[in-house]
């Protein structure tokens, strides 16, 4: 039987009455809910009792209410709003907050008015499989993550019993990743490109930026000269700030980049004298006055172009810092905390070296290929036997 109890409590004006109750099983006593009216906690008493009695818990009953009222679009909304608190907070970026309601936005067109209560495992595997077929696997993670998030905020709440995302898994991209990255050699050909180009001011920095220090494309229009200190030892030192994961990362200038700053620097300064430009920011590759600029895409494409490179974006670049570290000798390890990376296997996608680390057997077999063959072979003979042509070879 239910245990279901009224304590009366004395307040300034009249009394409160308060129903409680023990959990079954455990005895636990818990706080139900409060009234005026004594009448109203004796009603409230017998229909928790037969609750208890079906062996269902207080709260179902509530949950059962907002399952049938709450929709997704709703709980959407306060998923929203609770990432724009964060923001302001300082514990979530605004770029990721734009991507967070890039992904999220196609799912309340598509669920929006739909009970979220109505949402089941299959119908998200469906959704999954339909933006996976129809456009990537990476694109339906993405949107699946927004989902989970939804749905956990719904399961919060008490809006759902159950999760049907929990058990969920995110498909692979393995075979959607990038390979694309460039050698010493080729990244000297990009360099020449672009210091032609009519971008000759600043687009070679940018290069060196990304190929020797692995910036992203924000880090790079985000640098400031208060993150570089070129008296640091003998090489100079330079911060970046990534917005995308709050991760802060120094490194010591390489050489070609700490002489593109300074040329930077000096072209700045001559330009700005001789124009008469107010200086308004401090942006290293922002607008002549300092403040900062947008965009490089075109700056880019152009020398791409020019080179004759279809498939190579700006962020492979990434790809190629991350990959040359380990082709010097440096470890996973390394390449993660020089680009920033929280995780190890993040930086596993960035570095495209199947094959070309432990190639000592691959070279010995170009060179038996290439012959002539060490040492006497003149009794081996071929498992396929060879037929002599009509003219003896």
């Amino acid at each position: 039987m239910a245990t279901v109890t009224i304590v009366a409590r004395k307040r300034t004006k009249g009394k409160s009455y308060i129903v409680q109750y023990k959990v079954p099983g455990t005895g636990e006593k818990r706080h139900h809910a409060t009234y005026r009216t004594w009448r109203e906690a004796d009603a409230e008493r017998t229909q928790l009792k037969q609750l208890l009695s079906g062996g269902q818990a207080p709260e179902d009953r509530a949950t059962n209410a907002k399952s049938r009222s709450t929709t997704f679009g709703q709980v959407a909304e306060q998923c929203s709003a609770e990432w724009r608190r964060r923001v302001k907070e300082g514990s979530m970026s605004a770029v990721t907050l734009a991507g967070y309601q890039t992904f999220l936005a196609p799912l309340v067109k598509v669920w929006g008015k739909r009970l979220v209560s109505s949402l089941t495992q299959q119908i998200l595997l469906d959704y999954r499989a339909d933006v996976a077929g129809n456009f990537s696997p990476a694109l339906s993670n993405r949107r699946l993550f927004i989902a989970k998030q939804v749905l956990s905020k719904a399961l919060h709440d008490g809006v759902i019993r159950q999760d049907p995302s929990s058990e969920i898994q995110y498909l692979s991209e393995k075979i959607h990743e990038r390979k694309a990255f460039l050698l010493p050699e080729h990244v000297d050909r990009l360099l020449e490109e672009a210091a032609r180009s009519s971008a000759k001011h600043y687009l070679p920095l940018i290069i060196l930026l990304a190929v020797e220090h692995g910036c992203s494309r924000q880090e790079i229009l985000d640098l400031k000269w208060s993150d570089i200190d070129f008296s640091f030892r003998d090489e100079g030192m330079i911060r970046f700030y990534r917005t995308k994961n709050q991760q802060e990362r120094l490194q010591l200038l390489m050489p070609r980049t700490r002489a593109a700053l300074l040329e930077r620097k000096e072209h700045l300064q001559e330009r700005r004298k001789r124009r008469h430009i107010k200086v308004c920011g401090d942006h290293v590759l922002g607008r002549l006055n300092g403040t900062r600029k947008k965009e490089f895409r075109k700056a880019w494409a152009a020398v791409c172009a020019e080179l004759g490179i279809d498939d190579y974006h700006f962020h492979d670049n990434r790809h190629t810092f991350c990959t040359n570290i380990l082709l010097v000798g440096g470890t996973l390890k390394h390449a993660a905390v020089m680009i920033g990376h929280k995780d190890v296997s993040m930086t596993d996608r960035y570095c495209n070296l199947e094959g070309l680390l432990d190639n000592a057997v691959q070279l010995k077999l170009a060179k038996h290929y290439a012959g002539p063959p060490e040492g006497d072979t003149k009794g081996i003979q071929p498992l396929i036997p060879l037929r002599k042509t009509k003219n003896g070879r």
